[in-house]
Order: structure tokens, then sequence, then C-alpha cells
């Protein structure tokens, strides 16, 4: 996990600091952390999928936090943000650009364990691999980048956005899938084919239809207990 505070007041940035390295070494959890002491010099350095998770001062000298979260929710939509500030005059301007949460100061470690928990698991996640062996290589490929797994005539294709990768059928498919189960993301619809719910757009026609267009058929034994994991899966995860 990779973290970024933004921040322009040295004791805020050391404060919250004593605070995450506390918070961190009592979930045996070591994540890396940058600071910057501007949201020009955070921009300046900022790529996508960088980082995981940014603490984010509002009232800074040149741009403020605000527009600077603006800027990095353009480059990276998925990195979450969370406002620092003595003031909710932005509360409804945080939660337009997903704001996670808004921490009024001076923060507390009880605000800091309320925060985190869903942050760091939804790393962990995010690190996890699949391992496969495909034309004599083994590649490992982040869970997060799994849009579904099919089988198909002697070989089974793993599918991202638009690409999908071959592996021989010298893998058995029970096999292969058998760490995506363990995921709360994944989940079998019919035999041989396992869909990432964090794809997923709707049920329509008996299929689950994906954000890239593609329908994957959904088995009627399998009907009723993927449509109630699907609802479920977006009111918790959406």
């Amino acid at each position: 996990m990779r973290i970024a505070i933004i921040e322009d007041m040295p004791e805020d940035n050391k404060h919250l600091l004593s605070l995450l390295d506390n918070y961190m070494k009592n979930i045996d959890f070591d994540p890396m952390i940058d600071c910057f002491t501007s949201g020009e010099a955070f921009l300046a350095s900022l790529e996508p999928e960088i980082y995981d998770l940014c603490f984010m001062d509002i009232y800074m000298e040149g741009i403020n936090g605000m527009d600077t979260a603006s800027q990095l929710h353009k480059i990276d939509p998925e990195c979450r943000v969370i406002f620092l500030t003595s003031s909710p005059d932005y509360l409804a301007d945080g939660y337009r650009i997903r704001a996670w949460r808004y921490l009024l100061k001076p923060v507390t470690m009880e605000q800091i364990s309320e925060a985190l928990p869903e942050c760091i698991e939804d790393a962990r996640q995010s690190a996890r691999t699949l391992t496969v062996s495909s034309n004599r290589r083994i590649l490992h490929i982040p869970f997060s980048r799994i849009w579904y797994v099919a089988t198909a005539d002697r070989t089974i294709e793993i599918h991202s956005e638009k690409t999908f990768l071959t592996v021989g059928k010298q893998q058995r498919f029970d096999d292969l899938t058998l760490p995506l189960l363990s995921d709360h993301r994944f989940l079998v619809i019919s035999r041989g084919l396992i869909a990432n719910l964090d794809y997923a757009q709707s049920i329509k026609d008996s299929c689950l239809l994906m954000q890239n267009g593609d329908m994957l058929p959904i088995s009627r034994r399998r009907s009723a207990e993927v449509s109630d994991a699907f609802v479920r899966f977006r009111f918790e995860h959406h």
C-alpha cells in the first residue's frame, strides 16, 4: 500500500505521521508513505495507480486541497481521498469527488482507526495475484485486473477489459480459480465461469452484463444465488 500526505503545515504533518506509524505497528502493516508540502508538488509527481490513499489538507497555499483532489480524480479515479481540515465548509464538494472521509483537525487515533481498515483491506486485496502458466511462461496476474475466467473448448480464458489470456487445459479450471474464490469480488455464475463483481453492471436476460458489454450466462441453478450476491455486493461496496 502506498499513501500520500499532502499537508503544508509541518506540525500537522508530523502529528499525522505519528498517528499512522502507531496504527500501522499495531496491525503489523508496513505501507510506503510519501509527504508533500503543496498540491503542486504532489501533482508534479503523480502517476496513475501509484497511490492507494491520499490524506489531503484542504486549506493550503497555492492550489488548495479540493482542486488538487479534483485533478487527482481525473488521473487516478480509484485513489481514495481523506480530507483534513478545520472547517466542514467543503463537505458537499468532497463527496462529489469521492472523498472517502472528512477528518477535522486535530486528527485523533479514533478517527484513523475508523477510516483506515477498509482502505487497508482493499490494498491487500489489490496486491493479490493469480499465478498461471501460459506459453511456457509463469505469469502473476493481479486479481484486480481479472474481469472473468471462462472455459473455452480445451482451454481456459482469463479476461480483462479488452483482452484475454489463454491458459492450456493442463491446468484444471477448479484448481486454477480456487484462489479467486477466497476473494469477495469473485463468484461462480455457471459451470466453468467465474466473474469479478467489481466489473459487473447489471443482470439482464439471465446474464451478468459486464461494464465492457460482455454478457456472461448465469446458470438456472445459480440464478437466485447470483442475483442475491450481486445486489449485496453493489450495496456493500458501491
